[in-house]
């Protein structure tokens, strides 16, 4: 009798058995899905390249880029956020051959969105203001509910008196929980223009970013495309 019983209970236990692995993967969830508790660790560029100024382009202004890239740091697709006729397709060109370090989601790299904005700067300023046009719409960014930082306040760079420098200075901005420019990394940089560089972006506001509606530090990327005061005029 006793070998009669112990078939339904060790029927029983493989039932509640497989009644908990069910749960268990319930709540595990499927790779990259964000849950309250999650940590992310944003991404950032790690090498950046020129972005040519058009010599026959005499505009000037912001360009915000979203750039999405895989868990291999490779760049899957850029989404125009804010745009400049003759100068989007060259930021976007040259973005798009940069080096980044992807997103990681409780140590484990996803696919995620990077914010990149390019001031093409001219070298003669007659208000160092620099006009906020109001941001398309984009895709989601990635991860879910992920939101990176967002601009709320920018500037130009003063082209410094003394300097007849071109090209591209790119910098690696931390942008903390209280909307500060924590950290400024230079991540390519032009002699006699970075530190006017670093000087303007210290002085901008930015919106911290968020990862479902919490407050987390961020990086944003920000290109200055300098242009020397002699080819700035028309």
């Amino acid at each position: 009798m006793t070998a009669e019983k112990e078939g339904p209970v060790r029927q029983n236990s493989k039932l509640m058995l497989a009644v908990l692995l069910l749960v268990y993967a319930g709540f595990a969830g499927t790779p990259g899905e964000v849950f309250a508790g999650s940590h992310f660790l944003p991404p950032d560029v790690t090498a950046a390249g020129d972005i040519p100024y058009p010599v026959d382009n005499i505009a000037s202004g912001l360009v915000s880029l979203a750039v999405n890239v895989n868990a291999g740091g490779q760049v899957e697709n850029e989404q125009v956020v804010r745009g400049i006729s003759g100068l989007t397709g060259v930021a976007m060109n040259a973005v798009g051959t940069w080096t980044f370090s992807p997103g990681k989601l409780d140590g484990v790299a996803v696919p995620s969105t990077i914010n990149v904005q390019v001031i093409f700067n001219p070298g003669t300023l007659q208000d160092q203001n620099l006009p906020l046009p109001e941001a398309a719409l984009a895709a989601p960014p990635l991860p879910e509910g992920y939101v990176p930082p967002q601009m709320a306040q920018v500037s130009y760079a003063v082209y410094p008196a003394n300097s007849v420098g071109t090209g591209t200075v790119v910098l690696s901005l931390m942008i903390n929980k209280f909307s500060l420019v924590k950290e400024v990394t230079p991540i390519r940089s032009v002699p006699s223009l970075t530190e006017a560089a670093i000087a303007a972006v210290k002085n901008w506001t930015v919106n911290p970013a968020t990862l479902n509606e919490k407050k987390l530090k961020a990086n944003v990327i920000v290109a200055f495309v300098f242009r020397s005061p002699s080819s700035s005029a028309p």
